[in-house]
């Protein structure tokens, strides 16, 4: 009796843990960041004074150093600013706007 309950909830974790990641990689995007590329950070702080709404969380332009495996970099804000190493995830592509008025 004892081993049937153990092998039935091992078989429904087992089929919840497959649920769970299919729909997580339904949803991942893979960032296809290089060195020298321009990026975004993502760094939420709460500011007092100014809703949270409100508040900027990308910090940037930043400029990708290295690549130190596939989910770590080394960036860095300008030439005399200390080298950060972020994660992957808080890390988006930086797309320049042209300030060209017509």
């Amino acid at each position: 009796m004892f081993e049937k309950c153990t092998y039935v909830c091992r078989e429904r974790i087992k089929l919840a843990s497959e649920r769970m990641k299919t729909r997580y990689d339904s949803r991942a995007t893979d960032h296809h960041i290089k060195e020298g590329d321009i990026v975004w950070m993502y760094n939420p702080k709460r500011r007092r004074g100014l809703s949270p709404k409100l508040q900027q969380n990308w910090k940037g332009p930043y400029t990708v150093l290295k690549k130190l495996n596939d989910v770590v970099c080394r960036v860095q804000r300008s030439p005399n600013a200390k080298p950060k190493v972020i994660h992957i995830n808080r890390l988006a592509p930086y797309r320049a706007t042209d300030n060209c008025s017509k």
